[in-house]
């Protein structure tokens, strides 16, 4: 059975490389975790002590809902990618139970095994890392990063088991999947469309709560005069990308179509559009990793320009401003950019010899090599497209909340909006989508189409 296992794995690298991917960044975001966590500890009344501590909240604060979203979304669809697979598993005799169980094994080594390397690349390089960034401070002069032992068991078990969670519901699937599956096409086994299921609602109503408890914490008579009731409102940023995010079944297809809607009779646009949108019903995964993290950073800039206009409109004292460091913001928000990222592109590479099939098919139909690389590119943009849009909705209605619970105006809100941090996001994106997305074709260009349809 072991060996059966881990020939899978092999057999089915680029399936498994998604997983490995993510489980490799959410552990390097883990291991800086537990650096400043155990810095701050070691001697809680130096002067650095409570900038560790404060970076280490951020970092869990920032990047606990993207590593949940993105480990979770690319497990569930890795297993859903091997249904033929686990088809044929019962086909020779193995019982439904063991193939579920061995699901969740593969899922929980692929993803203990990532985290590890990504644990191992964090106490390798963030020794470097902070001196090139902060070491011209004068207060880090002489400062040593801790290694954080103490912490790598818990970063390993939430690893663990967000990856278990993201698989679970798909192990079960694949126990339950008929073997006449295996007789059928690989390419033509339809993956598992997202819809709302049960856990999904209890994401969404555990968002709409955790937004309700940062509002109940504005009291409307002594928010004109105490410029303390707004602290908690810089969680909805979180918050509502994460109601976005559990809401995805029902939104990104919708906000897909409405912002491809089809303008012209351009062939090339109208595949992209078909193609994106069946992508959507095999995975979301592509949109949620993006969705997180231009939410959640456009959407801290945008309620600090919000807290600005509050802080002017009522003339209250501020302190030290609004303004945020270059390279506290790269502490802050490099845990959902560098997640989005590696997610995105594990996605891409999750539908690989789909895509080269894919490919292939629009080859043999009439299509040139360069067609078929604007339609990949296209459906890259507007895989972008879509969850930008989805991110600019969550960003709009944070300030609105904010905004309403603050007694300020709409036209506040709006004009606090501050999109241009996602728009880099968006950008770095939409190019490893478009490299991720021209691998498999450019591999078809090189070598005749047929191999293609024939594997």
């Amino acid at each position: 059975m072991i060996r059966l296992l881990v020939g899978d794995v092999r057999e089915h690298w680029h399936v498994w490389f998604g997983v490995l991917a993510v489980a490799t960044a959410f552990g390097y975001m883990g291991g800086w975790f537990a650096s400043f966590s155990a810095t701050a500890a070691a001697d809680p009344m130096v002067s650095t002590s409570f900038f560790f501590r404060s970076a280490a909240q951020a970092i869990l604060m920032f990047s606990a809902i993207a590593g949940c979203v993105v480990l979770s979304s690319t497990a569930r669809g890795s297993v859903v990618s091997l249904r033929r697979t686990y088809a044929l598993w019962q086909v020779i005799n193995i019982p439904p139970v063991v193939v579920g169980f061995a699901v969740i094994v593969q899922i929980a080594l692929v993803g203990v095994f990532g985290s590890c390397l990504g644990l191992a690349l964090c106490w390798a390089s963030s020794s470097t890392v902070f001196s090139a960034l902060f070491m011209d401070i004068d207060l880090f002069e002489g400062v040593r990063l801790l290694p954080g032992f103490s912490l790598c068991p818990a970063v390993l078990g939430v690893s663990l088991f967000l990856s278990v969670l993201g698989g679970a519901r798909a192990a079960r699937a694949a126990a339950c999947t008929p073997p006449v599956m295996a007789l059928r096409d690989e390419w033509s086994v339809e993956g598992a469309s997202e819809r709302m299921m049960p856990l999904r609602w209890l994401a969404a109503l555990a968002a709409c709560a955790a937004a309700a408890w940062c509002v109940s914490t504005v009291d409307p008579v002594l928010a004109p005069v105490d410029f303390g009731q707004s602290t908690w409102l810089v969680f909805l940023p979180i918050a509502i990308p994460a109601l976005i995010t559990a809401l995805a079944p029902v939104l990104l297809p919708r906000i897909l179509r409405a912002a491809t809607c089809p303008l012209s009779r351009w062939t090339a646009w109208l595949l992209a559009r078909r193609s994106a949108q069946h992508a959507l019903t095999q995975s979301l995964s592509i949109e949620t990793s993006l969705v997180v993290a231009m939410g959640v950073v456009a959407g801290f800039y945008s309620m600090m320009s919000l807290m600005e206009r509050y802080a002017t409109a009522y003339d209250l004292p501020i302190g030290s401003g609004f303004g945020l460091d270059p390279r506290l913001a790269c502490v802050m928000f490099a845990g959902p950019v560098i997640l989005a990222a590696v997610g995105s592109c594990a996605n891409v590479v999750l539908a690989l010899r789909v895509r080269e099939r894919d490919a292939s098919l629009l080859e043999v139909l009439g299509a040139t090599p360069r067609q078929v690389c604007v339609v990949s590119v296209l459906e890259a943009f507007m895989h972008v497209v879509a969850a930008g849009s989805a991110a600019l909705l969550a960003v709009v209605l944070s300030n609105m909340i904010a905004a309403h619970a603050l007694g300020l105006g709409a036209g506040s809100a709006m004009l606090s909006v501050r999109f241009a941090p996602a728009v880099l996001i968006a950008v770095a994106g939409f190019v490893v989508l478009v490299v991720a997305g021209l691998m498999p074709v450019l591999r078809m260009i090189r070598t005749a189409p047929v191999r293609f349809l024939n594997e």
